[in-house]
């Protein structure tokens, strides 16, 4: 088929007007990319503001183990302080109970020195029992007394088994003789009483 003059003379307005439109085309991706383009300046700010903010996070840390640093320096030290009171408490407590007890020995030695010079027996024993009552005070006021023991059932959170015999005097697991004297304080035994305790006599012959 052959073309018309009119097609002919059309076709290079239809070329201009796509070299238009690739031209605008173009032209609007153009500032979308320069848009897209990162600027040298800002990322410059970028760089120093999360520099500064690094320094300012290091500083903080360090500043914070510091603290820590101290604080356990400062419990340490409270610590030492706590045990070198203890140690002076315990020391001053029994200076204290020492000083209660040193006259007791005083008079245990003036009793031994009148008994040794009068040849006086009698005047020992009653220098003795006069410082064992001493003593027996000065326990009682720091809360101590004797555990009761003979005539009592056998309690083993008070008291100590050493033997046990038969007899017929005392129902079975009676206390019947004490050994050794067994103590509390304030109600929380110290030294349990060694004891002698009846048991079941034999009926056999």
């Amino acid at each position: 088929m052959r073309k018309r003059q009119e097609d002919y003379d059309e076709e290079p307005i239809r070329v201009e007007i796509e070299a238009e439109e690739e031209a605008e085309a173009g032209a609007g991706v153009e500032p979308e990319m320069e848009a897209a383009a990162p600027d040298v300046d800002e990322l410059q700010n970028e760089i120093e503001r999360l520099r500064v903010e690094l320094e300012e996070e290091r500083k903080r840390t360090k500043d914070e183990h510091d603290q820590h640093l101290r604080a356990l320096a400062d419990f340490s030290n409270y610590r030492r302080r706590q045990q070198e009171e203890y140690n002076r408490a315990i020391q001053f407590a029994t200076q204290e109970i020492i000083l209660k007890i040193l006259p007791a020995i005083d008079n245990f030695e003036r009793a031994l020195r009148s008994a040794e010079q009068a040849e006086n027996f009698e005047g020992l024993v009653e220098g003795v029992k006069l410082t064992l009552r001493q003593l027996r005070d000065v326990i009682e006021r720091e809360g101590v007394e004797p555990i009761e023991s003979v005539g009592q059932e056998f309690d083993p959170m008070l008291h100590e088994a050493v033997m046990r015999v038969e007899t017929e005097e005392y129902p079975e697991n009676t206390i019947v003789e004490e050994v050794q004297t067994g103590y509390k304080q304030h109600d929380r035994v110290i030294r349990p009483a060694r004891v002698v305790v009846a048991g079941q006599a034999s009926n056999e012959r």
